[in-house]
């Protein structure tokens, strides 16, 4: 098993020995995939249990495999890589963080060239990574800096937690600190921080020890690209709206808002209810002329590879609708 990820197997087991389960539907992130069989093999081995792998989709806490667990009859769904934040359906769910570690020196070392003038550090990460930001911040203390982390909420229940599409913990501490280390792999995380908070971004990958800042001008530079999709949603004659089935993306309600509203002011709406949205599902509606992601925000600011029509997020509808002042928008609106 991978040393970098803990995986809690033993939790796992002496759960599914507890509950008596007899299969197990096991849903993995595509990083974690690699280990799908090793998993699969020990939990048998020790339980009993039938162990089923999950291959559709599993990008964040609002991708569970409900659904897919009760087709297969399973008695225990086993999600790892992210924390609650739906209810569960008629299969209980266990949730693995699969905690890395992370060398608190070596990261914050590993920053000091980029952190300039800022001295008050927000500090924010995945799950993957929350456990360790104490150890952070105590470093950070120690050369200086203030540190401060944000409380967590139902949606994301650690402090300094943030999700894809929820940066409370962030926002909490927003006012008082001159930028955020950001903790984690990837960029879409540190850009929504950005984006939601209005501060310059450190973001540090304890996989390979890479530091990347976003700054107030390469905001701009967005802001400009993602006003000229309002722009274009606002003059489109057939726009499409989507609405993805994972259970944490089925904004409906939101969907039917904005249908009504785009109808009102003469447009042909309609909404695209699909599982995961792809450029081979997406670009068969040849019709819209641009689309409204009531799903994910990151299928609008990361886009959609092949799509070559605007797609905006629903802060970013209600802009092009005149609901909402575009400087109001900016920031958290775009998300929301």
């Amino acid at each position: 098993m991978s040393a970098l990820y803990n995986m809690e197997l033993q939790r796992v087991k002496e759960e599914i020995a507890s509950r008596g389960s007899r299969r197990v539907l096991l849903q993995l992130p595509d990083g974690l995939r690699p280990h799908a069989y090793r998993l699969a093999a020990e939990i048998r081995r020790d339980t009993g249990a039938q162990v089923i792998l999950s291959g559709d989709s599993c990008y964040g806490a609002c991708d569970v495999a409900s659904r897919q667990a009760e087709e297969v009859g399973a008695d225990l769904l086993v999600h790892y890589g992210h924390s609650r934040m739906v209810e569960d359906g008629e299969v209980p769910v266990l949730y693995v963080a699969a905690e890395v570690e992370v060398d608190a020196g070596r990261i914050v070392g590993g920053c000091l060239p980029h952190l300039g003038g800022w001295r008050r550090l927000g500090l924010a990460s995945t799950v993957q990574h929350v456990h360790s930001l104490p150890a952070v911040a105590s470093e950070l203390v120690c050369r200086g800096f203030e540190a401060q982390v944000g409380e967590g909420d139902e949606a994301a229940p650690h402090p300094g937690q943030v999700l894809g599409c929820h940066y409370g913990s962030a926002r909490r501490v927003a006012g008082g600190v001159d930028a955020f280390l950001f903790i984690g792999g990837g960029r879409f995380h540190p850009l929504g921080l950005a984006l939601s908070t209005g501060k310059p971004v450190v973001a540090a990958d304890p996989y390979d020890g890479s530091v990347a800042v976003l700054r107030p001008e390469e905001l701009m530079g967005l802001a400009r690209r993602r006003y000229a999709g309002v722009v274009a949603l606002r003059g489109a004659e057939r726009v499409g709206i989507i609405v993805s089935s994972k259970p944490g993306q089925m904004a409906l309600a939101a969907a039917d808002e904005l249908e009504r509203r785009f109808r009102e002011r003469g447009a042909e709406a309609a909404i695209i209810y699909l599982d995961e949205a792809r450029a081979e599902h997406l670009n068969n509606f040849s019709e819209p002329q641009a689309f409204v992601a009531a799903a994910c925000p990151r299928i609008a600011l990361d886009g959609v590879a092949g799509v070559d029509r605007p797609v905006l997020t629903v802060g970013e509808a209600h802009v092009a609708l005149g609901d909402l002042p575009w400087e109001e928008a900016w920031g958290a609106g775009i998300l929301g």
